[in-house]
């Protein structure tokens, strides 16, 4: 754990002077795997999967707001689908409108949250989402998190919306939207996954705002127990495609990762907790404060002094009463050095 907060406060270092460079590296990269992944999965459209398009556009992100990203990987997966089918295309700009409503509304600055959220999907570990959501952020974090879960859907069938586009089941354009809308409201995998997800978040969020000690603790404890447990009576009430090796893998991870949380972001010690009492005139006031553990690095610098430099005591004594003796007379003055003869043996007197 000592390791731990070291690191903590390198970091905190490194980034508190070099910011300005880590933000926008840090944006770039995160557009650019993103729009990496949409090519590389649906790029039916063969213009824009040029590397170059999206080296500049993740460059243009990189100094914008999370907002933009956002939109910009919303165009990119719009204009792909809108090769696959105009219909598909359609769907998918409603749903987007949608979740603009609703993100830009209440969580404008966490456009990261559902970019990441629909990568983990991609990499099979969404089940790291919530408990890390909800030790970090608030509670209306469930919205970009189950639009990530939707997005990373909404890609992940688009090959099959192809096919049922091509074949004979979807002939004309209202059969079209009838499969598309039927498709994603009857994915029981998507629809469970958004469920354990979002209550998960408001499960660890409502009790790592608890004033009990551990209450992050019990928050990560809590929030990967109820995800489980949707999971697997999800899976077996409604038959749904959920691999339960990677449900283990995930949730282990997600504990794991939920207690580095915790010491990187809510190291305190209970054993010196205090409780506090005051009053003014209209109120009582308990307040119970429980300080952070906190590692102090103390820089000692030593400094060495060349011995064969120093004089000692008794030898600058002895100049002062030489050169003292020199100003009055070219010889020294007996009363001088009989005056500085009793004031060293004061001196040594009173050590």
């Amino acid at each position: 754990m000592v390791a731990l907060l070291e690191l903590k406060e390198k970091i905190k270092k490194i980034y508190g002077m070099y910011d300005v460079y880590i933000i926008p590296s840090a944006k770039f990269l995160v557009s650019f795997i993103s729009i990496s992944l949409l090519n590389g999965s649906i790029g039916y459209m063969s213009k824009i999967k040029n590397p170059l398009i999206a080296i500049f556009v993740s460059i243009f992100c990189a100094f914008l707001p999370n907002g933009f990203t956002v939109v910009c990987l919303s165009a990119f997966i719009v204009a792909h689908l809108y090769a696959i089918s105009a219909e598909l295309a359609v769907v998918s700009l409603c749903l987007f409108l949608l979740m603009y409503l609703l993100y830009f509304r209440f969580t404008p600055k966490s456009g990261y949250i559902l970019i990441i959220t629909a990568i983990l999907c991609w990499i099979k570990l969404p089940y790291l989402v919530p408990i890390a959501i909800g030790l970090t952020s608030g509670i209306l974090a469930v919205i970009p998190a189950s639009f990530g879960i939707i997005v990373y859907y909404i890609i992940k069938t688009a090959s099959e919306y192809q096919t049922a586009i091509a074949s004979e089941s979807a002939s004309n354009s209202m059969q079209k939207f009838s499969f598309i809308v039927n498709s994603l409201l009857n994915n029981k995998e998507m629809i469970l996954l958004v469920v354990a997800v979002a209550i998960s978040i408001v499960v660890v969020y409502a009790i790592r705002r608890l004033s009990v000690e551990n209450a992050w603790s019990y928050a990560i404890l809590s929030g990967a127990l109820a995800q489980f447990i949707i999971l697997v009576v999800g899976k077996l009430a409604l038959s749904a495609k959920i691999d339960m090796i990677f449900v283990i893998i995930g949730t282990v991870l997600a504990v794991i990762l939920g207690y580095l949380l915790q010491i990187l972001f809510f190291s305190v010690d209970y054993k010196r907790t205090e409780s506090v009492q005051y009053e003014d005139d209209e109120y009582y006031y308990y307040v119970k404060a429980v300080p952070k553990v906190n590692i102090v690095n103390q820089d000692v610098k030593v400094k060495r002094i060349n011995a064969q430099k120093v004089k000692k005591t008794d030898d600058i004594k002895r100049d002062r009463k030489y050169d003292t003796g020199k100003i009055y007379n070219k010889t020294p003055n007996k009363d001088i050095e009989d005056s500085f003869d009793e004031d060293d043996a004061m001196s040594s007197v009173d050590k």
